[in-house]
């Protein structure tokens, strides 16, 4: 039974990443390093199907961001 709740955990996660508009959308933006420099980023919150922009203290960010939230709209949003 245990292996079976993993499977289909596995199975959905597998889903909601190849069900996307574009591949690239399913790589979570985070912020890297420990700077206190403030970076705005636009990213994709792939759970809730929106754009949003994010505010980190790091030294750069990793992942996949935008340059408007309309850009990220066109290429994520379903």
């Amino acid at each position: 039974m245990r292996l079976y709740k993993i499977f289909c955990l596995i199975c959905s996660i597998f889903g909601c990443v190849s069900a996307l508009k574009d591949p690239s959308c399913a790589v979570e933006l985070f912020g890297q390093g420990a700077c206190n420099t403030l970076i705005t980023r636009i990213g994709y919150l792939r759970w809730e199907n929106m754009c949003t922009s994010k505010n980190f203290v790091a030294c750069d960010t990793d992942g996949t961001s935008f340059e408007s939230i309309k850009e990220c709209e066109d290429k994520c949003k379903e």
